[in-house]
């Protein structure tokens, strides 16, 4: 027998394509108060009358006047008998109900049994299932304690039978173990998402202090952390992993699965390997969903500190003191420039110009819009343009300063890294080379002959020492122009 690979394989031939419908809809809260309340009231054959049924219908439509419903639920109609019928008829729809008629005045209806499962896992993630951490400690304590006992999966003590009930009754409580750490990150979650709404400091530091360390997710912590329960873990998944590598412990499982589930040796055989893997990587989980809890915990402990600065620093009293002192020069130097206020203590303008903006200058300055640009084919230019627009950018360029200009400049005077010249012994005497000058003068670095080497100089003006001196400033005549006198120095 060819057995399914995928969820969904298994699924299709079970579930119809409508009987998920309800939950996907804005009313599926009256879809779910109807199975949970029906599922309650069914006698112990789980079916009731069908007045009942339609009376239930009615009662969980009372309890949601609000409920967004589609026109086939009954939006149209304004008697509430009428939109429990059509509730009703989406249910059978659905395939959460199915009607026996017995006779003409004896009509029940019955819960499919595909949609009590159903029920039970949304009661089940409805349910907070708190106190029931508190067993986490014994479920660890007997998981090691049944591995870790001689022979505990010996093919030869046990028989197919057994070993398959060992088998699925360690994986039933290495998966509830499981759930109740996942149950462990959803109340430290909760615990953040409350943190991230206090409304002062003291709050915030009495849900860190007392409320989350006093709360129930810390057992299963305090179970991990005390115990030696690593450890013993560690042991039963090694018991575990040489299991999964012994052939015989494995076809002695499949004889058992065989036997029980009546598939064939090779199918059984592939079914036991993947129940000793999922053990295994059960096992394997919960150290490491400890250290994701672990961090789950330093992430709370840095939100609250985070939160308790806010609180105090920025959302604090300082502000309010800030405020409240503005407030009190404001009405005592009522009159007073700035100036006056500078003499005052507390009041040093540490800024060098100070200006406010009042009336339309503060307001914000409106944008400018751009102008339209003509996407229309111009004619071509002539050829007479064409040659003048050459002319004018070659002499634009000629009076271009760019770091290539300077870096020519520079080797040429200075070749080596290291030399240096004044401004009295350079020779100038062309615009071009005055321009040359002003290049160096404005940029320090330059592309050299390779790409990782640049051209760097240095300019040392005469009053970096002299600034204080004025008349100890000379200047020297360069290109009919007269400069103060300089050193250049090349650094590479």
């Amino acid at each position: 027998m060819d057995l399914p690979t995928t969820l969904s394989t298994r699924l299709a031939a079970l579930l119809a394509g409508s009987f998920f419908r309800p939950l996907a809809r804005p009313s599926a809260p009256i879809y779910v108060d109807c199975a949970d309340r029906l599922a309650m009231n069914a006698d112990e054959s789980g079916q009731l009358s069908q007045a009942d049924t339609l009376a239930l219908i009615r009662d969980v439509l009372a309890a949601h006047p609000r409920a967004k419903l589609g026109e086939d639920e009954g939006a149209h109609l304004t008697d509430l008998r009428q939109r429990a019928a059509q509730i009703f008829n989406k249910l059978l729809e659905a395939g959460w109900l199915q009607e026996r008629t017995v006779s003409l005045d004896e009509r029940w209806v019955l819960l499919t049994p595909r949609v009590r499962p159903l029920v039970r896992l949304l009661r089940e993630l409805a349910e907070d299932r708190v106190t029931e951490l508190k067993d986490f400690a014994a479920t660890l304590r007997s998981i090691c304690a049944s591995l870790l006992t001689d022979g505990s999966l010996d093919p030869a003590r046990l028989s197919s039978e057994e070993l398959r009930q060992t088998v699925k009754e360690l994986l039933d409580r290495v998966g509830r173990a499981g759930d109740q750490m996942h149950a462990v990150e959803t109340l430290i979650l909760r615990h953040e998402d409350q943190q991230r709404t206090s409304a002062n400091a003291s709050e915030t530091l009495n849900r860190f202090l007392v409320d989350f360390h006093a709360g129930e997710h810390m057992v299963c912590y305090d179970a991990l952390q005390e115990g030696s329960l690593i450890p013993r873990l560690r042991q039963a998944r090694a018991v575990v992993q040489e299991a999964l590598a012994n052939p015989f412990v494995k076809q002695h499982l499949a004889d058992g699965l065989a036997a029980h589930r009546q598939l064939e040796s090779g199918d059984a055989y592939a079914q036991a390997e993947r129940m000793l893997q999922q053990l295994e990587r059960g096992l394997a989980a919960i150290p490491n969903k400890q250290r994701l809890i672990d961090g789950r915990m330093a992430d709370f402990s840095r939100l609250s500190s985070q939160r308790h600065h806010y609180q105090t620093q920025i959302r604090g009293r300082r502000p309010e003191r800030v405020k409240g002192y503005l407030a009190a020069v404001d009405r005592a130097h009522a009159g007073q420039s700035f100036a006056d206020l500078a003499r005052l203590p507390g009041m040093e303008i540490l800024s060098p110009e100070v200006e406010f903006l009042f009336g339309h200058d503060a307001l914000a300055r409106p944008r400018r819009a751009k102008v339209p640009v003509a996407l229309g084919v111009a004619a071509p230019p002539a050829a007479d343009d064409i040659f003048a627009a050459q002319d004018l950018i070659r002499r634009v360029n000629l009076n271009v300063v760019t770091p290539q200009r300077a870096g020519r400049f520079i080797a040429a005077h200075l070749p080596r890294p290291g030399s240096a010249v004044h401004s009295d012994n350079l020779q100038l005497h062309t615009e071009d080379d005055l321009l040359d000058l002003l290049a160096v003068l404005a940029f320090d670095r330059a592309s050299g002959e390779t790409p990782h080497r640049p051209i760097r100089w240095q300019v040392n003006p005469a009053r970096r020492e002299h600034g204080l001196e004025p008349d100890k400033l000379r200047s020297d005549a360069l290109a009919g122009h007269r400069v103060e006198h300089f050193t250049l120095e090349r650094i590479a």
